[in-house]
């Protein structure tokens, strides 16, 4: 009877060993995940960036949405929070029909049992997923109203230019107004000191 118990015991013991690596396991993942999507939040804000300053990047509604998402290095970023927690990516992709990162690690263990055919080394494989939320929409504004053309030099001001002709410069493009959920921003990114942090355009986070 006292060898019965002692199995049971030891079999316990061994299932909550198991129970245990797997959940450190979860933590790689799950650290992983996050990586991935807060590498694909900060391109999402370096294209707000870009359309704001009217560099030619995709349309600013879609950005705030996540649509698009473009974040070569998401998942390289994955793997070096995989490999500090003990583990390695073995999938990472972009998860369909909204924008985040799904990321699967595998680590090995070894499992300490007295137990015949029980224990030894074991691969411990798990999964995360977290997701990217906008937290902003586009304000928009007014369009400027057109300079009268009678304000501007004549027909016979010969300009600042050769031959008549006047130097012409491209107008700075519009400060952006967000309405975000806890504030509202100004993008303009000729006043660096007053942009937001990626953080406070898109929330990251895991999902269940």
């Amino acid at each position: 009877m006292v060898s019965g118990l002692l199995f049971v015991a030891l079999a316990f013991f061994v299932v909550a060993q198991a129970a245990l690596l797997r959940g450190g396991g979860q933590s790689a993942a799950d650290a992983a995940a996050l990586a991935a999507a807060q590498e694909a939040r900060d391109r999402l804000f370096d294209g707000v960036l870009d359309s704001a300053a009217g560099e030619g990047a995709p349309d600013l509604g879609d950005i705030l949405g996540g649509d698009g998402i473009a974040a070569p290095g998401a998942c390289d970023a994955a793997g070096r929070l995989a490999e500090r927690n003990g583990a390695v990516v073995a999938e990472c992709a972009p998860v369909g029909g909204r924008p985040g990162y799904r990321v699967v690690v595998t680590s090995e263990e070894d499992i300490d049992s007295v137990i015949p055919g029980v224990g030894g080394p074991t691969t411990v494989r798990t999964e995360a997923t977290a997701v990217i939320e906008g937290l902003c929409d586009l304000v928009e504004t007014a369009p400027e109203e057109p300079e009268d053309p009678d304000d501007g030099e004549g027909p016979d001001d010969p300009g600042d230019g050769e031959g008549g002709e006047g130097d012409e410069e491209e107008d700075d493009p519009a400060p952006v107004e967000l309405d975000c959920e806890d504030e509202r921003w100004t993008i303009d990114p000729d006043d660096e000191d007053q942009l937001p942090e990626a953080r406070d355009l898109f929330r990251v986070y895991l999902e269940d």
